[in-house]
């Protein structure tokens, strides 16, 4: 299972690659697809029982002050609403963490942290709130993949975690020429939407993994940002303050989820070292081609970087 781990910088792009990979892994060996359920919370950090996640932080062995300080930093928390010079009365809050602050996505990810899943055919991916699980099916043997989603549904009912199934979506992969029909999932009676494109971790994936939707996405976003570069340039406004408006609006919208090489190679804790460490080469420092029997896989993040590792360390040689 894939989990956000600050500590060893596992970023929104890891994700991203780590998911893309497996998928294409699978449907790289034919005779199967790919199917992900990307689940909605509703206001997930709301939900938060402090006593539930008091009693799992005390599982993981976290000192009792600190967890005692935490219980207290969630319960009997004063809120109330003001308007101009009229305010409501005070109410006392004991669940869920406050909106805007550093510690509740960490107190969120402890909160999740005890429903895992990670089997060849199957895994849950969570980034914080955003959940994914990712089924790789072959010979339309869906029973583990289904029964993941009934176990997970069954375990936010049990930790008052709300599930919000309008906005749950499903992207199916399936290159295959003939492609059979396939049950739609129903979750609490709702039938699950089947999407073409969704936007995970601010990325657009769609069905046919040719990232047209996210290219389209980008330009938009672009000539929108660029409008607003140009309106400043006709007020006279000075380069260098042109030139800050454009690195922090332009090129951070355009260059969002562009990876970084280096981090995988170098951090035992990202998903995707191990699959790095088992091509590495037993006389050089080069790195063993990965098999492709399809150009996509070919053409993919991972494949297509260790080609460009491999040929670095040539021109050194």
């Amino acid at each position: 299972m894939f989990e956000l781990r600050e500590k060893e910088k596992v970023r929104t792009e890891d994700a991203i690659i780590y998911m893309l990979h497996r998928s294409l892994s699978h449907l790289d060996r034919g005779s199967g697809a790919v199917r992900i359920m990307f689940l909605d919370f509703s206001s997930a950090f709301n939900t938060i029982q402090p006593l539930l996640l008091r009693d799992k932080l005390t599982e993981m062995g976290v000192d009792s002050h600190l967890v005692a300080w935490i219980v207290d930093y969630l319960t009997d928390r004063p809120q109330y609403l003001r308007l101009g010079n009229c305010r409501s009365d005070i109410v006392f809050s004991n669940t869920g963490a406050p909106q805007g602050t550093v510690l509740s996505p960490v107190l969120f990810n402890l909160y999740t942290s005890d429903f895992q899943y990670d089997s060849e055919s199957c895994h849950v991916q969570k980034f914080t709130d955003d959940t994914a699980i990712v089924g790789c099916i072959r010979s339309e043997q869906e029973e583990e993949y289904r029964k993941l989603i009934k176990d997970f549904v069954k375990w936010c009912d049990s930790n008052h975690l709300h599930l919000n199934t309008s906005k749950t979506k499903e992207l199916v992969m399936d290159f295959r020429r003939l492609r059979p029909l396939m049950d739609p999932v129903i979750i609490r009676g709702d039938c699950v939407q089947r999407v073409q494109t969704y936007k995970y971790l601010g990325v657009q994936l769609d069905d046919k993994l040719d990232w047209t939707a996210n290219t389209d996405a980008l330009c938009k976003k672009g000539q929108s940002r660029l409008y607003f570069l140009r309106r400043l340039a006709s007020f006279n406004i000075c380069s260098k303050m042109l030139l800050m408006f454009y690195q922090t609006n332009v090129l951070s919208a355009l260059f969002y989820a562009v990876v970084c090489w280096g981090s995988i190679m170098k951090n035992p804790g990202h998903p995707l070292y191990s699959v790095i460490s088992r091509q590495r080469s037993s006389f050089s420092d080069r790195l063993l081609s990965l098999s492709c029997s399809t150009d996509r896989l070919k053409r993919s993040f991972l494949p297509h970087n260790m080609r460009l590792f491999n040929s670095t360390r040539v021109s050194k040689c």
